[in-house]
């Protein structure tokens, strides 16, 4: 038996030594701020976005522009009897350019539509990265909160061990009953059995913080609690929250909403298209000069009369879409106005538990715990009054790192509805 177990620590090891030296850089643990570069790196999402705005700036400059002009080529009035371009003198052969000039200001307001499509990309890029920073953060506390409950364990499975142990000499001496050594033992199984589970809700959480920056979620982390900023109050956060990227996002989509609106209205203004041709032809006149070509110049315009089934509907969609923007951007900064009150109440009650925990119940838990075992040992008290005061330790040293996690989380969270990348 104790040559597996020596076995499995070499080979523990060798596999800790190995991939140390596959991976030189990861001797130190992974830092929160570790995790966030690598994430925002290899963000693929965020990538695509900055190519898509890429792909509406060059298509910005080619909507400005007028469209391409047209030539033409052929022959006019040329007689079917014979097919000889000199035989008639209206005969033909023709060459023209015509050139479309769109309807009122078209061109302009297509630009300005596709310039709010970039910079609504450019600010949902910018929320994209808060997003991923966010997702990093909540994904590695969660890891380092499992890791904490697992040394909290640990340290319980070395308590209950020995106390089985105690026990079980007191049982052989006639201080304590076979229930007694079946109890510790039953503590310790349930100990060993809670350390599993973490430790595959561990596996989950470095699994989905694997999706974002690949083998390096393995890494062993910082044995510290990670640090974040401190949110502004609520209030500010409020007030500022115009200005965060996901509304700033739905702003400029508002902005291009009215843009087609302007563009909408252009319809009832005529276009128009200049047409210039050349009309060169052959033969002599009656006095034996040739004839002279003809130079043919004509303007067309489009005449929107009957616009209740054209132009006035495509208007009409294009206020209901501005509109139907417009309630999806208020519905959003109502969702995160009703957020930031919520997390903020949260975390000044995560504070006032945390100072609770740390000045009463943990030197309490700590205190009732050994003096529960001083009393064991001097039979005073029976073994269930001893093992309720080291579970009730323990539970409250896993309450109390789950209320740290939890609280960094809600920072984390304001952060993100603060805009802040910090």
């Amino acid at each position: 038996m104790y040559q597996s177990i020596a076995k499995m620590a070499f080979c523990r090891l060798l596999a800790g030594v190995l991939l140390c030296g596959v991976n030189g850089v990861y001797a130190s643990g992974l830092s929160i701020k570790d995790a966030e570069h690598l994430a925002l790196k290899d963000d693929i999402k965020f990538k695509m976005i900055q190519a898509r705005s890429a792909s509406l700036s060059e298509l910005a400059v080619a909507k400005e522009s007028l469209p391409d002009p047209q030539l033409k080529l052929g022959f006019a009035n040329l007689p079917t009897d014979s097919f000889n371009l000199g035989q008639e003198p209206m005969t033909q052969t023709v060459i023209g350019v015509r050139q479309m000039f769109p309807r009122g200001q078209t061109r302009a307001l297509n630009t300005q539509k596709i310039d709010a499509s970039v910079a609504s990309n450019d600010a949902e890029a910018e929320d994209r990265q808060q997003q991923v920073l966010l997702a990093v953060r909540e994904s590695y506390i969660r890891i380092y909160l499992q890791q904490q409950r697992k040394e909290i364990l640990r340290q319980s499975l070395v308590v209950f061990s020995d106390l089985a142990e105690i026990t079980r000499d007191y049982y052989a001496s006639g201080r304590a009953h076979q229930q007694d050594v079946v109890q510790t033992q039953l503590e310790v199984a349930k100990v060993e059995e809670r350390l599993s589970r973490i430790q595959q809700l561990e596996h989950q959480e470095r699994a989905r913080l694997a999706e974002r920056i690949g083998a390096e979620a393995y890494r062993e982390l910082d044995p510290q609690w990670p640090e974040i900023s401190q949110p502004e109050p609520a209030q500010q956060i409020i007030a500022a929250l115009p200005n965060h990227p996901k509304l700033r996002a739905w702003q400029y989509q508002v902005e291009k909403s009215r843009t087609s609106e302007d563009i909408a209205r252009q319809a009832y203004k005529p276009g128009f298209a200049v047409d210039l041709a050349y009309g060169g032809r052959g033969g002599q006149n009656p006095d034996g000069s040739d004839r002279t070509d003809f130079l043919s110049v004509f303007v067309t315009m489009d005449v929107p009369l009957f616009t209740k089934n054209r132009q006035d509907r495509i208007l009409a969609s294009s206020i209901a879409d501005t509109t139907a923007t417009q309630y999806a951007l208020d519905d959003i900064y109502r969702s995160m106005k009703a957020r930031v009150e919520e997390y903020s109440t949260t975390l000044a009650n995560e504070h006032e538990r945390l100072g609770l925990y740390q000045d009463v119940l943990l030197p309490q838990a700590s205190f009732n715990a050994e003096a529960a075992f001083e009393a064991f040992q001097d039979a005073i008290n029976d073994l269930t009054t001893l093992m309720r005061a080291r579970i009730g330790e323990y539970e409250l040293k896993l309450s109390h790192a789950a209320l740290r996690a939890d609280e960094i989380i809600t920072r984390a969270r304001l952060l993100y509805l603060q805009g802040e990348m910090s």
